[in-house]
C-alpha cells in the first residue's frame, strides 16, 4: 500500500512539473529584447507624434513586418524576438541621411542597439543626440510632395 501511494505522489509531481514546463518554456522563448525607435525631426529636434512606422524584422523579403504608430514622444516599442537585424521605415517622412536609393534601407543590428543604442546621421541640421541603450534615434523630416513622388 505504501508503494502505491508513493507511485501516485510521484506521478502527481511529474504531472505538475510537465504542466509548469509547458507554460513557462514557451513564455521564455516568446519574450524578445525590448527595443524603442524614436522619430525626431533632425532640424527642430521635436518628436514626430502619430506617425506610422513599419518595422521589418530579419530579412525584409520574409515580410515579418510590424505596423506601429508613434506615441507623444515620437516612439514605437517592439520586441526583436529571435531576429538579429531590423529595418525602420517611417511613412510620410524622409531620413536626414544623404540621399540614396530607397532600396538601401539601414539594417540595424539588434545586439548593437541593445548594448549601445544607435543614432542615424543628420544632414538636416546640427542636432546630434547621444545614443541610448535599447533605442534607435531616427532623425528625419516631413516629406514634401516631391519626396513622396520619388518613392
Amino acid at each position: 500500500m505504501n508503494t502505491k501511494s508513493h507511485i501516485k505522489r510521484r506521478g502527481v509531481w511529474y504531472l505538475i512539473l510537465l504542466v509548469l514546463a509547458s507554460v513557462i518554456l514557451p513564455c521564455a522563448r516568446a519574450s524578445g529584447q525590448p527595443i524603442a525607435v524614436q522619430l525626431l525631426n533632425g532640424k527642430t529636434r521635436k518628436p514626430l507624434k502619430g506617425y506610422r512606422v513599419y518595422i521589418l524584422l530579419g530579412d525584409p523579403r520574409a515580410q515579418n513586418r510590424l505596423d506601429l504608430k508613434t506615441d507623444h514622444e515620437g516612439k514605437v516599442h517592439f520586441e526583436a524576438s529571435s531576429e538579429n537585424t531590423f529595418q525602420v521605415r517611417p511613412v510620410g517622412t524622409v531620413a536626414c541621411t544623404k540621399p540614396t536609393a530607397a532600396s538601401e534601407d539601414i539594417n540595424f543590428n539588434v545586439a548593437e542597439v541593445i548594448a549601445h543604442g544607435v543614432v542615424t546621421p543628420n544632414e538636416c541640421g546640427s542636432f546630434d543626440p547621444e545614443p541610448m541603450r535599447g533605442q534607435v534615434t531616427f532623425l528625419t523630416r516631413s516629406a514634401s510632395g516631391m519626396d513622396l513622388f520619388r518613392n
